[in-house]
Formats: structure tokens, C-alpha cells, sequence
């Protein structure tokens, strides 16, 4: 395990080199294009739940419980 630690630790400061390596300029422009990137995958991924959420149908209840004690009626509506 200590060595393993220590290959990643090793791999952290290569890529923290090479990083700083770059002109400031273009560490500008990959940190913009990350973002640009991530805020797309994540408004894909938000886009994805809303259709599913919004062609869904409702969950039945009763169907997936199969220990439900006898004499329990499970679609009776609750008095508010």
C-alpha cells in the first residue's frame, strides 16, 4: 500500500509540473474548456433525469411490497 501511495504521489507532482510548465496563457484557455465541458456533461445529466422524470409513470405501490400483512388495504386514500 505505501508504495502505491507513493507511485500516486509521484504522479500528482509530474502532472503539477507539467501544468505549471505551460504558459499562463494557455492554462487559461484548458481551465475555460474544462468548465465549458463540465457544465455541459452536467446539463446533459440534468436534461436526462427531467425527460425520465417527465415520461415516468407513477410507481405502483403495492406491486413491489410482497410482505404486506393481510387485511391492509394499501389503496385507501388517507383523510387530510
Amino acid at each position: 500500500m505505501k508504495k502505491f501511495r507513493q507511485t500516486i504521489d509521484q504522479q500528482v507532482l509530474n502532472a503539477e509540473q507539467k501544468w505549471k510548465a505551460l504558459p499562463e496563457k494557455r492554462q487559461r484557455i484548458l481551465t475555460k474548456i474544462f468548465f465549458a465541458v463540465y457544465t455541459l456533461v452536467i446539463m446533459a445529466a440534468f436534461i436526462q433525469i427531467w425527460c425520465n422524470a417527465a415520461h415516468s409513470k407513477a410507481i405502483p405501490i403495492g406491486s413491489h411490497i410482497s410482505n404486506i400483512p393481510v387485511g391492509i388495504d394499501i389503496n385507501k386514500k388517507v383523510p387530510k
